[in-house]
């Protein structure tokens, strides 16, 4: 054998001592941060105490006929434009229509529908953002359909008395 003696040290590597150093200050770092919002927590609100949890307040069912009022349109005006389709201006299909109000006596209940091949999308609207198509070519009807507004001035310049088109829907 060799009559040398191998130093311990020599082979030790120092990695593991440097990761330990990096964790130390990690972990101080750290609890000086805890403590620092500590204190900050503290001078906002100096020993004021959690205000109680809030009792949900009992929530009763609606009675009023608005969300079932809201239903049978919907599913009236799905059935009469079902129907009547056929007179629907479209651009990029999307068209407006207004459904009659038997509680207001006019044409206020607003209907935005967007066709996707055979099936039709419903989204109510606060009022026609289009024109309404005149003369209606169904007035039986208790619909009134829309065009764009382009196409209704084209029509109605190649007319002889030609008026400002209309968002409001007869009455």
């Amino acid at each position: 054998m060799s009559d040398t003696p191998i130093s311990l040290k020599s082979k030790l590597s120092t990695t593991p001592s440097w990761i330990m150093v990096g964790f130390v200050i990690g972990a101080l770092f750290a609890f000086g941060v805890d403590r620092e919002l500590d204190r900050r927590n503290q001078t906002k609100s100096p020993a004021t105490p959690m205000p109680p949890a809030s009792v949900p307040a009992k929530v009763e069912p609606q009675k009023s006929s608005s969300a079932l009022k809201d239903r049978t349109s919907l599913s009236a005006i799905e059935n009469i434009f079902a129907q009547y389709d056929s007179h629907a201006i479209w651009r990029n299909d999307l068209t407006e229509i207004a459904l009659w109000n038997a509680e207001t006596n006019k044409f206020s209940e607003c209907f935005e529908v967007m066709r996707s091949g055979e099936y039709y999308y419903y989204r109510t609207i606060p009022s026609l953002t289009r024109p309404v198509l005149r003369p209606n070519p169904a007035p039986e009807l208790p619909l009134r359909y829309t065009e764009p507004e382009d196409e209704q001035l084209k029509r109605l310049q190649q007319q002889p008395a030609w008026l400002p088109p209309s968002t409001e829907p007869d009455r």
